[in-house]
């Protein structure tokens, strides 16, 4: 009976080569597990070696959220008299020129927000008064003004003058001019502690001025050092932002234009608040 048995290698033998004849259709179509999402070898079935070791690509980037919008421009009734209207001949005058000032009253009890005031002309076009460089609202505390520019900003932005605002003016034009009394280097602590020729050459910088310094200016390293770091209006800024009178009663505002505004000869100037309502009007 033994002499009629199969031996139990020949068993071994077909399930080695069934289970090899699925792999290989699998490897090479669909085959039995098509729809199972099962894969032998490499994802293209090249089966390149450079595809088997190749890292599995980075998710994509997320996007970049959105800017935030713009805060909405507050709107604040102005009452009569809140705001005064001035022309003053800075209409009649060239693109890089041409201006208007506004001003809030001394007596005026609370600040006057302007961000958002429409400017029209006879012809009826308008310009809107916008914000400030760092985007927040611009307005005029008691006793303040504002020059309003037609043209662009030598700054690319509004701002506030201050008490070092004179150096911008150095190597750029401002109509109005911007005040030249910047504060005197020699007024900082840090002054006293230089050397006599450095002292004397310190005193002789004219107001709002960055001098050039070279070899025949005769000072030492130290010298220059304290030169290049606080004679300009960064330096000026740092030096003295935190005095009580660093802010002027002065903002520059410009509109950004490209050509004139007001006519040259006769015009009506006129002020609208936030809400549309006419608040002040200047014709000439």
């Amino acid at each position: 009976m033994a002499d009629n048995e199969k031996p139990a290698g020949d068993h071994w033998i077909w399930l080695f080569l069934i289970v090899l004849g699925v792999i290989l259709i699998s490897s090479r179509g669909d085959g039995l597990f098509g729809g199972s999402g099962i894969r032998f070898g490499s994802p293209s079935r090249e089966g390149t070696v450079e595809e088997e070791l190749r890292p599995a690509p980075s998710p994509a980037p997320s996007p970049t959220p959105p800017a935030p919008a713009p805060l909405p421009t507050p709107i604040v009734p102005i009452s009569p008299g809140q705001l005064n209207l001035l022309s003053s001949g800075g209409t009649r005058l060239e693109l890089e020129r041409e201006h208007i000032q506004i001003s809030a009253p001394n007596l005026n009890k609370i600040k006057v927000v302007i961000t958002g005031l429409i400017l029209k002309n006879r012809n009826n076009e308008t310009i809107e008064v916008g914000r400030d460089e760092f985007g927040s609202a611009i307005f005029l505390n008691p006793g303040e003004r504002a020059v309003i520019a037609t043209g662009e900003s030598p700054r690319g932005f509004n701002f506030k003058v201050n008490k070092c605002s004179g150096y911008l003016a150095q190597n750029k034009t401002y109509y109005p001019d911007l005040p030249f009394s910047c504060p005197r280097l020699d007024e900082l602590a840090k002054f006293k502690n230089l050397k006599e020729k450095c002292q004397i050459f310190v005193e002789r910088i004219a107001y709002c001025t960055s001098p050039t310094i070279n070899f025949s200016s005769g000072i030492d390293d130290e010298c220059s050092q304290f030169v290049a770091e606080h004679a300009n209006y960064t330096g000026c800024v740092k030096d003295f932002k935190n005095d009580a009178d660093f802010d002027q009663k002065e903002w520059r505002i410009f509109m950004g234009r490209e050509s004139e505004f007001w006519s040259n000869r006769h015009d009506s100037v006129r002020i609208f608040d936030q809400a549309g309502n006419l608040i002040s009007e200047v014709s000439y």
